[in-house]
């Protein structure tokens, strides 16, 4: 099976709605120097830094994930900061590094570059 294959068929062009809870995390974007010059300055501003992001799973340490038109790689696994059940204290969110790997142009890009990556890290 070919990656275009691939890309047409999770291609549906029909939207779904999820009734899943979210996983959020503050995620810590990493994005080089060499890459950030390159880039429109607005733009940077958008993927550079910290972010509270939703995901549908616990993400892992390896893990690919698309966000703001770039590929990031997930660097650590989650570190949590539990907290008693109904205290009412400051409850903090998971917490992970992310790298940048690469960026895309379009969906279908995105998920050849994401099965490609996939592949080759295993």
């Amino acid at each position: 099976m070919d990656f275009q294959d691939v890309v047409q068929a999770t291609q549906t062009g029909r939207s779904f709605k999820i009734k899943q809870p979210r996983f959020w995390v503050l995620c810590s974007l990493y994005l080089p120097d060499e890459i950030a010059e390159k880039l429109p300055a607005i733009e940077v501003a958008k993927v550079r830094g910290q972010y509270l992001l939703g995901f549908n799973f616990k993400p892992v340490k390896g893990e690919y994930f698309p966000y703001g038109g770039h590929i990031w790689k997930v660097s650590n696994n989650p570190i949590q900061f539990p907290a008693r059940y109904k205290t009412t204290g400051r409850k903090d969110s998971p917490f992970i590094l992310a790298k940048f790997e690469s960026t895309y142009e379009s969906e279908a890009e995105m998920f050849a570059t994401m099965l490609q990556l996939s592949i080759d890290s295993n």
